[in-house]
């Protein structure tokens, strides 16, 4: 009696398909997923780290609990900023103001930093308010430490790139 060849091998059960399919279909999801995450990370990087055209020097007397403080471009140009109330203080609305010279600017944007604690994302954009005026509100996040040293880049947005100066303060809670 001949044997069908058919009987020796091994039956193919009828969950190992589909666990197959399953499986692959969540290899195929995963990666959809991380191409998302890629390509929202590759979108999002020159919003959250712009590209500076240029950097004015910080100026160490500038004391903006004090009054407006300036900087000049090397490549032309300058601009004041203040910030209001001139104490500075935290989880309080701030008045940000900005006046540009000489600058074709397209928009305003200040961005604050921990100087040695990252603070997270804490950036404001200021509205035009007359020809050079910019204004707007930011406000700054409580920190642990009574004192926090604090960089307020203001970033002007031209067509050549973006400038930005930085303004050092501190804070202080009393």
């Amino acid at each position: 009696m001949a044997r069908s060849t058919r009987s020796m091998q091994p039956a193919m059960t009828e969950t190992s398909s589909p666990r197959r399919t399953t499986a692959l279909l969540w290899a195929v999801a995963g990666l959809l997923l991380v191409a998302v995450v890629a390509v929202a990370l590759y979108k999002a990087w020159p919003l959250l780290n712009p590209t500076l055209v240029e950097v004015a020097p910080l100026d160490p007397g500038c004391d903006l609990r004090a009054g407006p403080c300036d900087a000049r471009f090397a490549g032309g140009g300058s601009l004041r900023f203040a910030i209001e109330p001139q104490t500075i203080p935290v989880v309080t609305p701030l008045r940000l103001a900005v006046q540009t010279s000489g600058l074709d600017v397209r928009a305003v944007e200040i961005d604050f930093a921990g100087v040695d604690m990252n603070m997270g994302y804490n950036r404001a954009a200021l509205e035009s308010a007359g020809p050079g005026v910019y204004e707007g509100q930011g406000t700054l996040p409580v920190c642990v430490r009574a004192r926090m040293e604090w960089e307020a880049r203001v970033l002007v947005h031209t067509a050549e790139g973006i400038l930005a100066a930085p303004f050092r303060f501190e804070t202080r809670r009393d």
